[in-house]
């Protein structure tokens, strides 16, 4: 990788005012992102362990969040999250922002989302944040 494409993936040129507000908004959206999928995770690891009668340790919890079919619903708003970030810290298109949205907006209508959302409150609690901050990047 040369010079150039390094820095054009690790840094951003100024941001007008509405590309700063996007920005921000994009990393409160990242840090509210990462409580509610470690509580789906936890929530999905608990309904893991009572369907196969097995608690996972960290390092196969990792392998199982990877391979495991039971954890791939998790897989696609692992990625989202990785997106945004990356799309945070490097200059970005107000389409690539609108189409983050449009991502998540159909993460949480999953049914698996949408079970988890019912039945833990820590889920609903994050994700009436999550909206909040949705808001702010639907312009």
């Amino acid at each position: 990788m040369d010079k150039n494409s390094f820095f054009a993936r690790t840094m951003h040129t100024p941001d007008s005012p509405e590309r700063a507000e996007l920005r921000d908004a994009l990393r409160e959206l990242s840090r509210t992102l990462i409580p509610v999928h470690r509580r789906l995770i936890e929530s999905a690891k608990s309904d893991y362990a009572f369907a196969y009668g097995a608690n996972a340790r960290p390092s196969e919890l990792v392998e199982l969040l990877q391979n495991d079919p039971f954890f791939a619903w998790l897989k696609p708003l692992t990625a989202v999250i990785v997106d945004i970030d990356e799309m945070a810290r490097t200059d970005f298109e107000v389409a690539d922002v609108a189409a983050i949205v449009d991502r998540i907006e159909k993460l949480l209508g999953e049914t698996k989302y949408i079970e988890m959302l019912q039945r833990d409150i820590d889920v609903a609690t994050g994700h009436a944040a999550l909206r909040r901050v949705m808001q702010r990047l639907k312009r």
